[in-house]
């Protein structure tokens, strides 16, 4: 199959913010203006409206996860919604509202039966239990408290270990990187070199123990977005920088997913004064790795 650069969202004022990929349906990206759900095939510059705005009351979509191969979970911003969908027909399978007011439900990743949600209003995890039928999709409770991270921590990024015992929690205000048990609730802050700041967006691990993070960072007055590379230890409590890159094609970067050994990454246009069509999800490589990135003395912080 050609490589394809990058994937056109038709639209006007998309400025789309998350993405989530299945093996079997394709990828799919989101609106923050107007809630419309976008899929995309590999083979394909251009993606197709595969939820139209509005619908289900969904007017706005942040973070999105592929849980099963089966069903969407997509998060609704400040509307405080969370979306199911089936990925087989399109069907709406359940929209709940988180039980407050003042919210900003950004990203979403699933382990086990369950969803979970980072609100970057307040320093908590949502939970959303899921099931296995569309009956047992359940509401939506607070299962963890982060606000160690600060008053200004902006839960951001999430993702799972590879064993699905723990999450990690960018908070991006603060870049620091936290992890929280998926039994207990339990929150610690990874241990990072001194001085180092992970101001991550979207998450991505790979290879069990290398964290990708669409960072963003100010240089000479402005700001720089780039892909930033850490190598966690064994039990994902410390992690230590791997390296930085850059793309030219980097406008305002938000989330990233793997599809078959290439990264797929969403331009938004959130920082631009004029953010204007065509709106794009880029296709990169994989940044090349330096040989023996992992190994035990690396984590003597």
């Amino acid at each position: 199959m050609a490589i394809i650069p990058a994937y056109t969202l038709p639209g006007e004022k998309v400025m789309p913010e998350g993405i989530a990929y299945s093996s079997g349906h394709g990828f799919y990206a989101g609106s923050t203006t107007d809630g419309t759900i976008f899929r995309g095939r590999l083979d394909d510059e251009l993606t197709q409206v595969w939820q139209p705005p509005g619908k289900d009351a969904r007017t706005c979509v942040l973070g999105l996860a592929v849980h099963r191969n089966r069903w969407l979970v997509a998060c609704g911003g400040a509307t405080g919604h969370l979306f199911v969908y089936d990925l087989a027909d399109s069907a709406l399978l359940a929209r709940r509202t988180v039980p407050a007011t003042d919210t900003l439900l950004n990203d979403v990743w699933t382990v086990g039966e369950a969803a979970f949600v980072t609100d970057s209003v307040r320093p908590v995890l949502w939970r959303l239990p899921l099931g296995t039928t569309p009956q047992a999709i359940g509401e939506p409770e607070i299962f963890a408290d982060l606000s160690g991270a600060g008053a200004n921590a902006f839960l951001n990024g999430i993702t799972a270990t590879a064993d699905g015992t723990a999450l990690l929690v960018a908070a991006q205000g603060t870049g620091t990187l936290w992890r929280v048990e998926t039994a207990s609730g339990a929150v610690e802050q990874v241990r990072l070199p001194d001085g180092y700041r992970f101001c991550a967006d979207g998450l991505l691990l790979l290879d069990d123990r290398l964290l990708f993070g669409l960072v963003n960072e100010t240089r000479e007055s402005r700001i720089v977005f780039s892909l930033a590379v850490v190598a966690l230890d064994a039990d994902a409590r410390k992690a230590v920088p791997v390296g930085r890159w850059d793309d030219p094609r980097f406008d305002t970067p938000t989330t990233i997913a793997l599809a078959q050994q290439r990264l797929l990454v969403v331009n938004s246009q959130l920082t631009r004064a004029e953010p204007a069509a065509p709106f794009h999800v880029i296709s990169m490589d994989l940044p090349p790795m330096p040989p023996g990135v992992i190994t035990d003395d690396c984590f003597t912080l």
